[in-house]
């Protein structure tokens, strides 16, 4: 990966306690398996669930209220208010989810924008427990197909740009829990 492309993943540990997050957004309706809306390139099945905004990749209408305003996603809010202000003042959401994998669902390499966009994503991995051994990492490609890997931990928190190809590793094979993240998608405001 270049030095350019390596230099805009930002990873910060222990962001926030996730203790209380997986119950949060579980409560949300449920999960569902299936595509998740608005990935670009090519795009395997997953658990999600939807959180707020658009599921159209050309929506780019800012919801910077609707985790406030939605029963229950206060905390969620919180997590989202903290990311805005240390990490992205200048951006707004555009839609946010939870996503989780088992084993044997490794995730197809793929990207959340277009250059144009100028969207950024934050990725929490928000599974209360994670050891080394049940693998599970998110890998960043350069043009190049050379990549990083960034391991699932408790609280770490993956800022990254949209156009940046990723895709996520299934979880071994003895883990027995799934991988879970929440993605507050962004987009640079014009002010």
């Amino acid at each position: 990966m270049s030095s350019s492309e390596a230099s805009s993943l930002k990873v910060v540990n222990n962001f926030v306690d996730v203790q209380h997050l997986p119950e949060l957004a579980s409560g949300r309706g449920g999960w569902a398996y299936g595509l998740y809306p608005g990935l670009l390139g090519d795009a395997h099945p997953s658990w999600h669930i939807h959180l707020c905004g658009s599921r159209n990749a050309q929506d780019r209408a800012i919801h910077d209220d609707v985790l406030n305003a939605t029963p229950g996603l206060e905390s969620l809010n919180d997590v989202w208010r903290h990311i805005r202000e240390e990490l992205a003042p200048d951006y707004g959401l555009v839609r946010a989810y939870v996503s989780g994998h088992t084993h044997g669902q490794d995730g197809a390499a793929h990207h959340y924008a277009k250059p144009s966009d100028q969207e950024r994503v934050a990725l929490l991995y928000t599974s209360t427990e994670w050891k080394d051994g049940w693998a599970g990492e998110t890998v960043f490609y350069d043009a190049a197909r050379e990549c990083i890997s960034i391991r699932p931990r408790p609280g770490r928190l993956v800022l990254f740009d949209g156009t940046i190809v990723r895709a996520s590793r299934a979880p071994a094979r003895d883990c027995p829990t799934l991988c879970t993240t929440l993605a507050f998608h962004m987009r640079r405001i014009r002010r």
